[in-house]
C-alpha cells in the first residue's frame, strides 16, 4: 500500500458518522438537482486531470478531477487531445447524463474525431 493511499484511509477513519451521513444527504440532493441544472446540455466537458499524465507506471495521477462525477453517478469518458511539456498525454473528460452512457460515448467519439486524436 502506498503512503498516499495509507494517508487517505487514515483521513477517512477520522470522518464521523454524522459528517458522513450529512455528506451522503448532500450528494443525493446534488444528484436530484443535476438533471435540472444540465437540462440545456447534451454533455459537459471538464479537465480529466490537473495536468499531463504522471511519468512511470506507479500512479495514474490524482483522482481529484473525477471525484465529483463519480459522486454524482454520471458517465465520464476521457478524450486525449495532445501532450504536455514533458511529452505525456493531456485529456478532457466528457460527462454525460446519469444512465445515458451511450450519448456520452457518442459525444466523446465526435470530439475525438474533431481533435484528430
Amino acid at each position: 500500500m502506498t503512503a498516499r493511499l495509507r494517508q487517505e484511509l487514515e483521513a477517512g477513519d477520522e470522518v464521523t458518522a454524522q459528517c458522513y451521513d450529512a455528506a451522503q444527504r448532500l450528494a443525493r440532493k446534488c444528484r436530484q438537482r443535476l438533471p435540472e441544472i444540465t437540462a440545456d446540455c447534451d454533455v459537459l466537458i471538464a479537465p480529466s486531470a490537473t495536468g499531463e499524465a504522471p511519468l512511470g507506471l506507479e500512479s495514474t495521477g490524482s483522482p481529484v478531477m473525477n471525484r465529483i462525477w463519480t459522486l454524482l453517478h454520471v458517465p465520464c469518458v476521457n478524450v486525449s487531445f495532445g501532450r504536455g511539456s514533458r511529452g505525456l498525454p493531456l485529456g478532457v473528460q466528457v460527462i454525460g447524463r446519469r444512465g445515458d452512457d451511450a450519448s456520452a460515448l457518442a459525444a466523446a467519439a465526435w470530439i475525438q474525431e474533431r481533435l484528430g486524436a
